[in-house]
């Protein structure tokens, strides 16, 4: 909002000189003097400013000169242009030292808009004065810019007909004639309000309240605060009226911070600038602070890369600036209950003695004491501090009482046992409890697991103190560590090993069955699934009285059953005993991943909505708590992957197909043959050739360490490869090179389907008959049910076929599949339609299926047409045209000669004798 030429002429209208030396915004304006009766003004006419600016002092209504290290912010000046113009209230809210008054005052300094500017300070409470002060504000910018629509503006004067002040602030003659006057500018104006939350009376806010409800559009409202104010601003939110820039806009990036530093002496490099970024996160006073500790080294770089949060010479300010605004009992709960980085309602009644505690952390998420909540936990909500203020605070305490400050350490830590592992170790740390560390790092391990945070195990391992550090447990989780981490963990598991018989007899079967699941579902060299699933139920049932272990144990097992593919009712037994030890002993993690896990079963016993609505929940409580990134959710993206793509919803299975074999970890392995089968489905169904390598290619790798009962599964990609390139001979060998006692349902499903499209009645009918009646569910009965339904067909029993026709359509209409009729589409097509006239309870399902149908034949999945470069299929849509080889050649831009070569090239794939012989044929087989 500058001029073309680069200065503005703003509220302050200062040139890039004056703002260089630091000189006063303002200064050059017409000066504020009373014109007597009848005398002409010389900045306005007849219109002076009234006696509201005349009785106010300059400094409050006046924007605040830039001092003389202000880096420009781009980045936030962009963004006060945008939500000014657009929104009639805008809210700058941050806690302290986030320089809200300086962004603020760079703006007034470049917009072209007349600014007016007011600093509330705590006398403003008296509704008098701070209407009056709200019109001094606006009268001084009017009367600066010399804005000949602001007559009525100047004119107010805020006093009764026989010249007293009035009583009320409130007074409806004043502010009437406030919103008629602002009515009554032709250009816009905005006016900025900086420090609102010293604005404590309810009154005085309503002046605002007034003005935010009745001011028309061109008049806008700049509000900063330290916190949201009490004002009615969540109606302008929900109609996206209401602008907010926030403490992450305002915080430093780490280009700002080398660009600060460059004004203060050290260079950064971008290493030591990001380094800066994550200590303070941003926070500009504390980012000064840090930069100024080294003004004087004579290495200021190396030692702004060691700097630590404690290093940072914030007490004054942080003593003065924000727990000296606050009331004394909320102030020293905030020095209390920031001795941990993290806190919820229950910690901070512990830390306030058991009283109170809770609405004083409600009031100081309100003010926004440098609080910020968590993402949404399974419990009740949880805060963050600000890490450097946290320290900062911290740091006070310990040396004014350091006694109490190990003693709440020691709250926090009980407090978190149950419910965050890694900060309850930590917080024993820091109390000097190395046994309570242990203790809990020990009986919680497996969250942090879950979590997919090994790096957190290791390190607090390593934090462990001796001798508690040579504890077997301690030492069978750094092996655990070093496992995740890719190193050999055999030394450790050896000395764990050799001390485990020193512990009691409690802590040993604990041990014992941790060792269970570490050799045999995270190790190399781990043994098969189906023997890892044997060992680890036989030592579920010895280690009854170790909760946690065993929750953590029953999801191991449960998983490996579930990948197996083969008894999804005991895969649900141990998922569901899991998930309620979870929810017994508090372990949330475990818990989300037992029900995450719950869902790939859930669908192979054929119960599609409910595992499809359960995997869904799971993906949106992973998103909503932070976990979206981890491997609990793996089993959920599979699912949805697998709904989706039997209800023929193809692009949304692709979608989830993508996250799982993007998070999959080593142990689900069985969930990543699961997702390059299915996308081997989906490339055949969308003609993508490179997609149907790359399932070809995961299949591989999966299948290598695969059990027997997988190694088919894995095959049936290179089935539908073969299959997609025509050599229907080549998919049977695939699909029947398998025992036929561990084949998998969709495996006989395939070899049916091939079987019965080269003629082979038997052979269909043998492959059918070999998936078990308890396998035989939902989507598989609807596969198979059509495979029926079309050998009926081909022996002539119509009657038969339309029999089974319409309970492959009962079956399929609750659950919504579709995919299986798609397929089969080419030879399904006649008999469906056939089928409306034998008459159906399903017509509308069959109405959606046949439009759903590609109007082609199978036939396009002939070698020829995959082996066509994409180059050459343009090529080939071009022939169709009366263009010649050279129009050709110009309208893709290449040589006569390169389109004669792919012609060539396409007559031999197509065994083709020519150009319209081509056509012909590439019709013939839908590639046109």
């Amino acid at each position: 909002m500058s001029n073309p030429d680069g200065r503005s002429r703003g509220a302050s209208q200062v040139t890039p000189e004056l703002r260089l030396s630091g000189a006063v915004p303002g200064a050059h304006r017409p000066p504020l003097t009373r014109t007597p009766a009848g005398a002409e003004s010389p900045a306005h006419g007849t219109h002076a400013p009234g006696d509201a600016a005349l009785s106010t002092p300059v400094t409050k209504v006046t924007v605040p000169p830039l001092g003389e290290q202000i880096i420009p912010r781009a980045r936030l000046m962009s963004l006060l242009d945008d939500v000014v113009v657009h929104r009639p209230v805008t809210l700058v809210a941050a806690p302290a030292g986030f320089g809200k008054t300086s962004v603020l005052a760079q703006w007034c300094h470049r917009t072209d808009t007349t600014v007016g500017w007011l600093t509330v300070d705590a006398f403003d409470s008296d509704p008098r004065r701070f209407f009056r002060h709200v019109v001094a504000a606006l009268q001084v910018a009017a009367h600066g810019q010399a804005r000949d629509d602001a007559g009525p503006l100047l004119e107010i004067a805020c006093r009764d007909p026989i010249g007293r002040w009035p009583r009320d602030a409130g007074w409806p003659d004043h502010h009437d004639e406030l919103v008629r006057a602002i009515e009554a500018l032709v250009e816009p104006m905005v006016l900025v309000v900086d420090d609102l939350h010293l604005l404590a009376g309810a009154k005085a806010r309503e002046v605002l309240a007034r003005l935010i409800r009745l001011a028309p559009g061109g008049f806008h409202l700049l509000l900063s605060s330290r916190s949201d104010p009490e004002l009615p601003l969540h109606r302008l939110r929900l109609a996206g009226e209401l602008g907010e820039v926030r403490e992450h806009d305002l915080a430093f990036s780490a280009r700002e911070i080398a660009e600060l530093a460059a004004l203060t002496g050290p260079s950064l490099t971008p290493e030591v600038a990001s380094s800066l970024s994550a200590l303070t996160r941003g926070w500009p006073a504390a980012v000064r602070m840090a930069l100024l500790t080294v003004e004087d080294d004579p290495a200021p770089v190396y030692r702004l890369a060691g700097l630590q949060r404690g290093d940072l010479p914030l007490t004054e300010y942080l003593t003065e600036e924000v727990l000296g605004a606050l009331r004394p009992d909320l102030a020293r709960f905030v020095m209390r209950a920031t001795v941990g980085d993290r806190i919820d309602a229950g910690l901070a009644e512990a830390l306030h003695d058991g009283t109170g505690g809770a609405e004083l952390l409600a009031e100081a998420a309100r003010k926004a004491v440098f609080l910020a909540p968590e993402a949404e936990t399974e419990s009740e909500p949880s805060y963050r501090w600000h890490p450097v203020f946290a320290s900062q605070c911290r740091a006070i305490m310990t040396e004014r009482s350091p006694g109490t400050v190990q003693e709440l350490h020691r709250v926090v830590a009980n407090h978190w046992r149950t419910r965050d592992a890694a900060e309850a170790v930590s917080a024993a740390l820091a109390a000097d409890d190395p046994g309570l560390a242990a203790d809990v790092l020990t009986e919680r391990w497996p969250e942090l697991l879950v979590r997919s945070d090994s790096g957190a195990l290791t390190d607090l391992c390593e934090r462990i103190p001796a001798p508690r550090s040579d504890d077997a447990e301690v030492l069978q989780l750094r092996a655990v560590g070093q496992l995740l981490d890719g190193r050999s963990a055999d030394i450790a598991m050896s000395r764990a090993r050799s001390v485990a018989g020193r512990l009691p007899a409690r802590r040993r079967r604990r041990f014992e069955l941790t060792d269970v699941l570490l050799t045999d579902f995270l190790a190399p060299g781990r043994p098969g699934p189906e023997e890892a699933v044997r060992r680890g139920r036989a030592a579920l049932r010895d280690a009854t009285d170790a909760p946690v272990a065993r929750a953590f144990g029953h999801l191991l097992v449960g998983e490996a059953v579930a990948q197996l593919q083969r008894d999804p009712a005991t895969a649900l037994r141990h998922l569901r005993e899991g998930a309620a030890l979870a929810a017994e002993h508090q372990l949330p993690a475990i818990g989300f991943a037992c029900r995450a896990s719950m869902s790939v079963p859930l669908f192979m016993s054929g119960r599609l909505d409910e595992a499809d609505a359960l995997a869904r929940d799971s993906i949106g409580r992973a998103h909503r708590t932070g976990q979206h990134w981890a491997g609990i959710v793996v089993p959920a993206y599979l699912t949805c992957s697998l709904a989706d793509f039997w209800r023929d919803e193809l692009v949304p299975a692709r979608r989830s197909l993508d996250q799982v074999l993007r998070l999959a970890t080593p142990r689900q392995a069985g969930y990543r043959l699961h997702a390059a089968v299915l996308l081997a489905l989906i490339a055949v169904a969308s003609d993508d050739a490179a997609v149907l390598d790359r399932a070809r290619a995961l299949a591989g790798v999966s299948a290598e360490a695969a059990p027997p009962y997988l190694v088919g599964f894995a095959r049936l990609v290179d089935a539908i490869v073969a299959y997609a390139r025509g050599n229907d001979e080549l998919a049977l060998a695939a699909l029947t090179t398998t025992d036929p006692g561990e084949r998998h349902p969709v495996v006989s499903l395939w070899e049916a389907e091939v079987s019965r499209r080269v003629g082979d009645v038997a052979g269909a009918a043998t492959a059918l008959a070999r998936i078990p009646a308890d396998r035989r569910v939902s989507h598989i009965d609807v596969a198979a049910t059509l495979t029926e339904a079309l050998l009926e067909r081909d022996r002539g029993r119509v009657r038969e076929a339309h029999h089974r026709l319409e309970r492959a359509l009962e079956v399929a209409s609750p659950a919504r599949i579709r995919r299986p009729f798609v397929e089969r589409g080419a030879d399904l097509r006649g008999l469906l339609h056939d089928h409306q006239a034998w008459g159906t309870g399903h017509l509308e399902l069959v109405a959606d299926i046949v439009a759903r149908m590609q109007p082609r034949g199978d036939d396009h999945r002939r070698r020829s047409y995959w082996e066509l470069t994409a180059r050459e299929r343009t090529v080939l849509v071009y022939l169709r045209s009366p263009m010649t080889t050279t129009e050709i050649a110009q309208a893709l831009f290449v040589s006569s000669n390169t389109v004669k070569t792919h012609l060539r090239a396409i007559y031999r794939k197509l065994g083709a004798a020519g150009r319209r012989d081509a056509v012909r044929i590439a019709t013939e087989r839908h590639a046109l």
